[in-house]
């Protein structure tokens, strides 16, 4: 019997089809129009299966072995991630969770390039099963820590995003050590859809066709598990065996796509939103939705990644399709962020924030002994395996590391202490990132800046996150979790707009790759002077208003009541943040964590007063950043490895031990 609902649910339903038809025809349209030879419409009727003229010869080789099996393989590619994305979101009740938040492709990656060094035919012959053990693997990991610290979806991710960090940090090394055996890997890495044959497409199609149909077979187990899990193994669902079997069956295909066009992020967290935003509600239609779905948005990213060098006059540049998922992706998650209704269940303010001391050691004794350290950290760092005539080569290196350390540690003390949050450094916050990538912008863009113009560009930069950030906090209630959560989102737009940059300015990338990943190879005379004065006249700023910042760390209505002027005093403070760590990124370049750790370091000896934080965590962080730049020299001399790399990967484990070991205190 037809009813007025049914009725215009027919009807919606046709409206739907018929827009995501249009939608369909339209994007294989220009895929297959945008290309390398700039061909028009007329030239479709180059496939080989229909009649054409001979001088069509050429635009049909270029249809036939280059557009239509890219835009085959972004088809197949969006629709897995898209199904995998449900499969997450659904296995673990979590609507951040996707492949790329939780480690998946990161893990699958960091496999793929480790096997392509360590075991090059294997991986060759079965790349699909390398990179499922590395996700696999980086899965298990994720969940395994999760869980011991607690059952919060946004502690899931957070701990997913601190590994990418850690084995994003650890492929990129390896990229650079090996990089005439992985030549290729790193455009691959970022996720490039080109194709030259149909042979990826036939290994591909049949595991996604049966995986999904598979995950169909799921769909109303995940149904009831919504419900939640007492719910579910009341009505016979065996959760456990359920929860595994989507997450295996996501895993695969997400192993299956990174094996064949590398990391494309964040397909897996938006198509599963869009697909219930469009109203599927029961599983397997939005399992079939979000694979529609995902299937269209990665050919609208390829499609815009090939069309923007094109309309910037650099068509022999490619730029990878997965550069422009994260672009979108990454603030599609800070919008998540923002709508409190859909974090109020998610997070729960703490009860507490801070570090707590493990022991107490008077102040003055822990400033003697974090100088000396510096200073003995100094002298080998120095004089280790060189010859005294080469002097003048390394003490601008060594005197780099040492400000530059001190600038991000005292940064990252004052933010911990402004927003009270534990987990704001200028780095897992997004601010060096960002500073990296108005650098980078301004490098390409005008080549031959002087310093000056770079540490300006850097400040404008790590500026704009830092207000970007403050506004999401109040959004979110000044929650830590989500705040960490939306730096690390933002780092992840920076650092694909910054690999976006590097592409179309190809000229200038190779001075810069080094350098993007914090090194002070090329210091100076000169750098150490700019470096030093900008140092030697900020933390004595902040030293003088040692009183104020502890006041205002004693919450939100103390400091009005003793007479602190808050707004200004925050901005004010806000605004030498800005410019120390802008400092430090114009001289090294974006080096992670020295920010988080250094500030625990000292809080674990007991310290409480900022008289005595500020020069105990520049010391701190001046220690860690000439310790990794000596290793850096020495641990493969005579190759050189970043040090922001060894201090980004030691940084995400360290991140995560923050959490798991209890030192981050939450309520329950």
């Amino acid at each position: 019997m037809f009813t007025l609902e049914s009725v215009y649910s027919f009807y919606e339903g046709v409206k739907k089809t018929a827009v995501t038809l249009f939608l369909f025809i339209l994007l294989v349209t220009v895929s297959l129009t945008v290309g390398p030879a700039g061909i028009d419409l007329d030239l479709l009727n180059g496939l080989p299966f229909l009649q054409q003229p001979a001088d069509h010869a050429m635009a049909s080789e270029i249809v036939t072995w280059l557009l239509l099996p890219r835009t085959l393989m972004a088809l197949l590619c969006g629709a897995a991630l898209g199904a995998a994305g449900v499969l997450i979101q659904g296995a673990t009740r979590n609507p951040f969770a996707s492949p790329a938040t939780l480690g998946v492709n990161s893990g699958a990656m960091l496999a793929v390039v480790l096997g392509t060094v360590l075991l090059p035919e294997l991986t060759d012959q079965y790349p699909v099963v390398v990179a499922f053990a590395g996700a696999a693997l980086t899965t298990l990991l994720v969940f395994r820590l999760a869980t011991a610290i607690s059952d919060s979806p946004v502690n899931l991710v957070l701990i997913g995003m601190a590994i990418t960090l850690s084995l994003g940090a650890l492929s990129a090394g390896i990229l650079m050590f090996f990089e005439n055996r992985l030549e290729g890997l790193y455009t691959w890495g970022a996720g490039n859809l080109a194709q030259f044959d149909y042979q990826a497409i036939n290994s591909s199609w049949p595991i996604f066709t049966l995986m999904i149909l598979f995950a169909t077979l799921l769909a109303r187990r995940l149904d009831l598990i919504e419900l939640g899990r007492d719910q579910a193994e009341s009505l016979g669902i065996n959760v456990r065996r359920t929860v595994g079997l989507s997450l295996v069956i996501a895993l695969l295909l997400s192993a299956t796509v990174v094996s064949q066009v590398g990391m494309i992020s964040f397909i897996g967290l938006i198509a599963p939103h869009i697909a219930r935003g469009l109203g599927y509600r029961s599983a397997w239609k939005r399992l079939l939705a979000a694979s529609l779905t995902g299937a269209l948005l990665l050919l609208g990213a390829d499609v815009l990644a090939r069309m923007i060098p094109f309309l910037m006059s650099e068509a022999h540049y490619s730029i990878p399709a997965g550069a422009m998922t994260t672009v979108v992706g990454a603030p599609f998650m800070i919008f998540l962020l923002s709508q409190r209704k859909r974090i109020s269940n998610l997070a729960r303010a703490p009860g507490e924030t801070g570090i707590r001391a493990l022991f107490h050691v008077s102040p003055v004794k822990v400033l003697w002994v974090l100088l000396s350290l510096v200073l003995v950290a100094f002298y080998f760092s120095l004089f280790s395996g060189l010859d005294r005539s080469w002097i003048d080569l390394r003490w601008p290196r060594v005197l780099t590391a040492a400000f530059a350390g001190a600038a991000l540690a005292v940064s990252g003390l004052v933010l911990q202490t402004l927003m009270r949050n534990p987990l704001a450094s200028p780095d897992v916050s997004g601010l060096t990132t960002t500073g990296v990538l108005f650098v980078v912008l301004g490098s390409v863009m005008v080549p031959g800046l002087e310093r000056l113009d770079l540490l300006m560009l850097s400040m404008f930069g790590s500026g704009f996150a830092l207000l970007l950030l403050m506004a999401l906090s109040r959004m979110t209630g000044f929650n830590p979790q989500l705040f960490a959560l939306a730096g690390l989102c933002l780092s992840a737009v920076s650092a694909t707009l910054i690999s976006v940059v590097m592409v179309l300015g190809s000229n200038q990338s190779s001075e810069v790759l080094v350098w993007l990943s914090g090194s002070t190879y090329a210091a100076s005379s000169e750098l150490v002077y700019l470096l030093s004065s900008g140092v030697l006249i900020l933390i004595p700023m902040f030293m003088l208003m040692w009183r104020k910042l502890d006041i205002l760390q004693l919450g939100a209505s103390w400091p009005s009541l003793l007479g602190i002027r808050v707004k200004a005093s925050v901005y004010l403070l806000m605004l030498l943040v800005a410019l120390l760590s802008a400092t430090s990124v114009a001289t090294v370049g974006g080096i992670s964590f020295i920010g988080l750790m250094a500030p625990h370091i000292c809080r674990v000896t007991g310290m409480s007063s900022h008289r005595h934080l500020i020069p105990a965590t520049a010391m701190t962080g001046a220690l860690l950043l000439v310790i990794s730049d000596w290793l850096s020299r020495s641990l493969m001399a005579p190759f050189e490895i970043p040090s922001g790399l060894l201090v980004s990967g030691a940084g995400g484990i360290y991140f995560i031990l923050l959490l798991l070991s209890g030192k981050y205190v939450q309520s329950r």
